[in-house]
């Protein structure tokens, strides 16, 4: 008997020694995220998350949803639960493709991914960040250069969805592997590149509800965690929408 319980110890450090090892190649302090605290409907959130294959958050400007994108997958990290972390959102503006900036892959997107890292930032340390950028366990990959790739073990993540076609979302979604799982966020009432772009409220409504293993979650104006004078001029905003006396968009 004593023989047995000498094994069974043996066996227990060593996945505690290959959880440790795991964390420190990634970069991710086992205290990482003891000083966030959630709030009541974040938590709700993320149980969510926790329980589901395709989870999609739809919400208004300023209701965390790129926060809690970030959170769970620093999380994710740090529990080993997935492998690589894959950042994307659309990233065409006003009309000019990704071709036509100048600089390289990297510097053309840089930019568009800086929310993902302001949020990142209020939970890990920069060089950690970095490290975990350097060794491609985080990824911040364009929509237009997924085609053909399969994440197998990964967390994908796609952000500011209201401003992808359908062909984008499915694309994404499409990628999906083995083990792996997919947060969608939006507000299905905001389009910030072409007031026509209706592809992300069509997807949820018409085909992400209703399956087995997908969980929709609804910020509201109500859930505003920046500014809170943004819940009177959000409501105005959506008043004026509603009474189509909106000034036209140029870009259309």
């Amino acid at each position: 008997m004593g023989k047995r319980r000498k094994n069974h110890r043996t066996v227990q450090i060593h996945i505690d020694s290959f959880s440790h090892q795991e964390q420190q190649k990634r970069h991710i302090p086992s205290n990482a995220l003891d000083n966030i605290t959630l709030r009541e409907r974040q938590i709700e959130l993320i149980s969510l998350i926790d329980n589901h294959d395709v989870i999609i958050i739809t919400g208004p400007a300023g209701t965390s949803k790129t926060f809690i994108d970030s959170y769970y997958a620093i999380r994710s990290l740090r529990e080993n639960h997935f492998e690589k972390i894959i950042f994307t959102k659309p990233i065409q503006e006003a009309g000019e493709k990704l071709g036509a900036l100048p600089g390289n892959i990297e510097q053309k997107i840089d930019p568009h991914y800086e929310s993902f890292k302001i949020s990142m930032l209020k939970m890990i340390k920069k060089q950690n960040l970095e490290k975990l950028i350097e060794q491609e366990v985080v990824e911040f990959r364009p929509l237009a250069y997924m085609r053909g790739a399969t994440f197998d073990n990964a967390l994908m993540i796609l952000d500011e969805a209201q401003n992808a076609d359908i062909r984008q979302i499915m694309l994404f979604i499409t990628r999906m592997g083995v083990n792996s799982k997919v947060l969608i966020s939006g507000d299905v009432h905001q389009y910030d590149i072409n007031a026509n772009h209706v592809a992300f409220p069509f997807f949820v409504e018409y085909i992400a509800k209703g399956i087995d293993g997908v969980g929709l979650f609804e910020f509201t104006r109500k859930d505003i965690v920046r500014n809170k004078i943004l819940i009177e001029i959000t409501e105005k905003y959506e008043k004026l929408k509603a009474e189509n006396i909106l000034p036209k968009n140029k870009l259309n």
